[in-house]
């Protein structure tokens, strides 16, 4: 009689645990689906929060007065000298202004979207048309897309011109947004990615794109992710998508468990109706109602919500389990207080670090800039004295030539004796050799200016800012005129000799003005060497055993070039020699030195060149820094 009623329960049981199991797989299905929908409500309002950030940024340039005034006197050197630094400190990749004709004033492009090709038509129209507005902007040549955010620019009577500020849509910014989550995000245009925090090859097209707008499995390098999608509307009607990707893994890995639990307690119910029916009911009724309750709350832990209260209602097993959970729960509210306790102190020490590095390397620039107006104002100064003492000289013979001349027409055509002692007095001829002379020297010291000035223009290459093919030799050269000062004679030691080995070199294609600072880096800091190796010996030692630099230039077989500077210095200890290129190290003395000279030059050569610099030195027989960067640009990939 048990039997048919024992078998109609067993077959319930299963049945029921076999439709709880269902029924709680798609409960985390769509759990999943809401997470996903919930990280793209997030992404779209970081998005807007960063357009807002980006709105407020190009306020604070419009509102400044220096570039105000530049663009209302149309003066683009003042609105470079302005608008540069001030795009570095805001970290804009993209900055424009136009004047009310729509003419560019200026425009600057950095970062990832250097070499991108923007729709400037969308960015002057933008930027003219005097309204506050933010959006994005698609690139033309598969480059990142940026996020554009443009205003007028005002003085107290009118408007002026317009302003287009930007920042790119590439891999670092995605990097930030996502932080340390395990999600990954894909910013496209139609089947081509144009950034990502995956490793996705970007010369093949993919299929990001969700069928229902919902959010979906999508396999992607071997891998299931589940997406969602946001849309963000460019100025020209086109779409960027951005894709919220997260492992399936956690799904898959979540339902195998549930797959389990669904069998054992159906394995545990066959044993337990099998045993007392009716107590076997009782029980997993009520177990299965504190199950629902646990798994109601572990659902709201996974979601984040640390705070929920999950119910300890027995000692038994399932109540341990409870426990364990209320546990894990309380110390990972604790440890999620800690975290941003200290994300906190980061974050201040962070800021505090950048503010001290920033204030270094404008120290840094201002004193290279001081020891480069110094030498030039040295060099200039001999030259305008020399006219200068000449000027009264001149002023005299020309005023005694005046009054020959006059005296001359008085008496003319018959001269009077007096005439001719006024001749005697002037001493004509050698009037006419000084004249001459003085003629001389004075154009010596013009064309002594001129070449100083042409060095150098040519050494900071105001023209020459962009990525262009130029003679490495010129920039050496104008380098050591600017120097010329410190390396002339002394009164404690003689001229400091300057061996040029120059190689044949074609022209290199790089930054001319940053690689010249690199060059007066290192002949500056070979100089400073040579001056202390010179400290204890006596005028006549160093003339026997006299203080050299040289300058050796040659062309490698891999296509590159290299340059070295030696010195016969007493060297550099190892000990310093492997700290050389850090940041902030020096070993010249308190307020000779910042110790960003050779980091800076460093990074010029290794990020800005894709180039290389190191430095052989032996103590007693001197350093020697090398150089080497590619001729072309694609030879350093």
């Amino acid at each position: 009689m048990l039997s048919p009623l024992l078998l109609a329960f067993l077959s319930l049981w299963t049945l029921g645990t076999l439709g709880f199991g269902y029924f709680a797989r798609i409960n985390l299905e769509q759990i999943a689906r809401n997470e996903m929908v919930d990280l793209a409500s997030m992404l779209r309002e970081t998005l807007k929060q960063r357009q807002e950030s980006l709105s407020v940024k190009t306020r604070s340039v419009s509102e400044d007065n220096d570039v105000i005034r530049a663009v209302g006197e149309g003066d683009r050197a003042l609105l470079l000298r302005t608008v540069l630094p001030i795009q570095a400190g805001l970290k804009l990749d993209l900055i424009r202004i136009v004047d009310t004709n729509g003419q560019v004033l200026v425009s600057s492009q950095l970062g990832a979207i250097r070499q991108a090709k923007l729709q400037d038509a969308s960015v002057n129209r933008a930027a003219r048309i005097g309204l506050e507005l933010s959006g994005i902007l698609l690139a033309e040549n598969g480059a990142p897309s940026s996020m554009i955010a443009s205003i007028s620019i005002k003085s107290f009577k009118k408007v002026l011109g317009g302003l287009a500020a930007g920042v790119a849509i590439d891999d670092t910014a995605l990097k930030s947004i996502r932080g340390d989550t395990s999600i990954h995000l894909v910013a496209f245009e139609g089947e081509r990615v144009t950034a990502a925090t995956l490793p996705l090859p970007r010369d093949r097209l993919w299929q990001f794109r969700q069928p229902d707008g919902l959010p979906t499995k999508i396999r992607i390098a071997g891998e299931e992710y589940l997406i969602a999608t946001i849309e963000l509307q460019s100025f020209d009607g086109a779409t960027l998508q951005i894709a919220v990707l997260k492992s399936a893994k956690e799904i898959d890995e979540a339902e195998h468990h549930l797959w389990l639990v669904v069998g054992g307690f159906g394995l545990l119910g066959s044993v337990l109706i099998a045993v007392v029916m009716i107590g076997g009911l009782r029980l997993t009724q009520a177990l299965s109602l504190r199950i629902q309750r646990l798994t109601k709350a572990t659902q709201e832990l996974a979601r984040g919500n640390l705070a929920v209260g999950i119910p300890v209602d027995s000692q038994d097993e399932v109540g341990l389990l409870a426990q364990g959970f209320k546990s894990m729960a309380e110390q990972l509210m604790a440890r999620d207080r800690q975290l941003n306790q200290q994300l906190q102190q980061l974050e201040s020490t962070l800021e505090e670090l950048h503010r001290t590095q920033s204030q270094m390397v404008h120290h840094e620039k201002m004193s290279a800039l001081g020891q480069m107006v110094a030498g030039i104002a040295h060099e200039i100064n001999n030259p305008v004295s020399f006219i200068y003492g000449n000027l009264s000289h001149l002023n005299d013979h020309i005023h005694d030539l005046l009054g020959l001349l006059d005296a001359y027409q008085k008496h003319y055509p018959n001269p009077s004796p007096s005439l001719q002692d006024d001749l005697d007095d002037v001493d004509l001829n050698f009037l006419q050799e000084d004249l001459t002379k003085i003629l001389k020297s004075m154009k010596m010291g013009t064309s002594r200016i001129r070449d100083i000035v042409v060095s150098l223009r040519s050494f900071s290459r105001l023209d020459h800012s962009e990525f262009k093919a130029v003679d490495i030799h010129e920039g050496i050269d104008n380098t050591l005129m600017i120097l010329e000062h410190r390396l002339q004679a002394q009164p404690e030691r003689p001229t400091i000799e300057v061996v040029r080995e120059y190689g044949e070199l074609p022209l290199v294609e790089c930054y001319a003005g940053q690689l010249n600072q690199v060059f007066m880096n290192l002949l500056s800091n070979a100089i400073d060497a040579l001056e202390d190796s010179n400290e204890g010996r006596s005028f006549q030692d160093i003339a026997d055993q006299p203080n050299r630099i040289w300058i050796m230039t040659t062309k490698t077989e891999q296509e590159w070039v290299q340059i070295a500077i030696a010195d016969n210095g007493t060297g550099i200890p190892e000990k310093a020699r492997s700290r050389l290129f850090d940041p902030f190290f020096t070993t010249k003395p308190v307020g000779k030195g910042t110790g960003l000279g050779l980091s800076i030059s460093y990074q010029v050569v290794k990020e800005k060149h894709g180039g290389k610099l190191w430095c052989d030195s032996t103590l007693g027989e001197g350093t020697k820094f090398v150089i080497e960067i590619p001729i072309e640009v694609g030879l350093s990939q």
